[in-house]
């Protein structure tokens, strides 16, 4: 089918896993052609079938209900019990630990895209999952839980370091290289990010006549009565409610056996929190992996171009733990920590994401890091017009987090995605190999 496959003997592979592997030590440019996003996965489901299709589907929709039983009963409370015993605001909190513990598939990816495929598919995952993070998760908690007032104060905050990230970004990769001493300032300049958060509450009393201190968790999780924390035993022996009918019925049956697993491998939040924590995250870089391995299988059976997925589908993936926990503390009433993890987690995103496997790579190899940064302009205007848009909506409301900003974001996610895809169609020229012609 594509001209560019006479350059190698794909048939002197027996099979597809051989050339699997065999690909990687291929110079690629004498294939003349782009290999298929599903051909860094595992050789599974790799044929072209409705029926891999429809199983990675129904997977996928299964493993959206395992991330939100992680979110709600583990990483949640955690991070409740964390604030507590440090006495932490929830927006300072949002931005800190809950949006480094969501952040971790994006972490992973970047390591793997820095030190194993030797690519830019880091940047791209972090630029894709920046904007789905702002825009999809202002637009689930607008809509989807009750309004809920915001200080005005942790949302500039939040946003003028993401800008800073931003720019930083900018001149990083302005001469498509990245070295050791760049990669280093984007990580001074996050510890720099931690240092002002902690010093909040004090720089607040010196800039503001009055703030309030709402957000501050006066309350201890493991004692109070209204939502309590469950332990093992309330997860293992659940039963269905007394009078549930049977769609209510057939629901507990389908999420047990995902509490059962989660209750034998993570330890109940009224035990060692930060180990709750810490496994939490865990489950949550290996249900982000398998999440995007499904749904490229699906976009790879539907015939949808790989920078369309990235766009789309695998953005979406990787951000999958931000929208849950985000729409699970803002549900409860927490909308600072919502928005906060949102701007957080693509501040985080940046400065140590992209920095740490960056800076390692740099000293391991004591050579810069080539980049390609031919569309850095369009993606830092993205960037840039994202976080405008959910400020200055939310000032247009008042720092109100509801309908009005909620679809605002929606209608402008949709915007950029029909734009965004229509330019990747449009002005992409890969020729993509095909897998299967042999």
């Amino acid at each position: 089918m594509f001209s560019g496959w006479k350059s190698i003997n794909i048939k002197q592979y027996t099979n597809e896993w051989d050339f699997a592997f065999a690909y990687r030590s291929i110079d690629l440019d004498e294939l003349n052609c782009t290999l298929p996003a599903i051909m860094e996965f595992p050789n599974f489901m790799r044929q072209k079938s409705w029926i891999a299709t429809v199983v990675s589907f129904f997977l996928t929709m299964y493993l959206f209900v395992v991330l939100a039983i992680v979110c709600d009963d583990y990483l949640v409370p955690a991070m409740e019990r964390l604030c507590y015993t440090l006495r932490m605001t929830y927006d300072v909190a949002g931005a800190t630990f809950l949006a480094g513990a969501t952040s971790a598939p994006e972490l992973f990816v970047n390591f793997v895209a820095t030190f194993v495929t030797n690519g830019d598919i880091g940047v791209g995952t972090i630029v894709g999952s920046s904007v789905f993070n702002i825009l999809v998760i202002s637009a689930v908690c607008g809509i989807l839980t009750p309004p809920s007032n915001l200080d005005w104060w942790p949302i500039t905050r939040d946003t003028i370091w993401y800008l800073v990230s931003i720019a930083a970004l900018t001149v990083v990769l302005w001469d498509s290289l990245v070295m050791w001493y760049e990669a280093t300032v984007l990580l001074l300049l996050y510890f720099a990010y931690l240092i002002q958060l902690i010093l909040d509450r004090r720089i607040q009393n010196l800039v503001r006549k009055a703030h309030k201190e709402s957000e501050l968790l006066d309350e201890d999780p493991m004692t109070r009565e209204e939502g309590p924390l469950k332990g093992f035993r309330e997860h293992i022996c659940a039963k269905p409610e007394r009078g549930s009918n049977c769609c209510q019925k057939t629901w507990w049956g389908i999420k047990y056996p995902a509490e059962l697993v989660l209750a034998c491998t993570i330890p109940s939040v009224r035990f060692i929190f930060f180990l709750t924590m810490f496994l939490a995250v865990i489950w949550i870089c290996v249900i982000s992996y398998l999440l995007a391995w499904f749904l490229t299988i699906v976009g790879y059976n539907l015939h949808i171009p790989d920078s369309v997925m990235g766009l789309t589908i695998l953005a979406a993936g990787t951000s999958v733990p931000e929208v849950a926990s985000s729409y699970i503390v803002s549900k409860k009433g927490y909308g600072s920590m919502a928005i906060c993890n949102a701007v957080g987690s693509n501040t985080f995103d940046i400065f140590v994401c992209l920095g740490l496997p960056w800076l390692l790579k740099s000293l391991i190899h004591q050579h810069s890091i080539v980049i390609d940064s031919s569309a850095l302009t369009i993606t830092t205007a993205m960037l840039v017009l994202t976080a405008i848009i959910v400020y200055v909506g939310l000032l247009i409301s008042k720092f109100v987090l509801g309908k009005f900003v909620g679809w605002t974001s929606l209608i402008s996610y949709i915007i950029f995605l029909i734009i965004a895809c229509t330019l990747e169609i449009l002005l992409s020229k890969e020729n993509m190999c095909d897998i299967e012609e042999s």
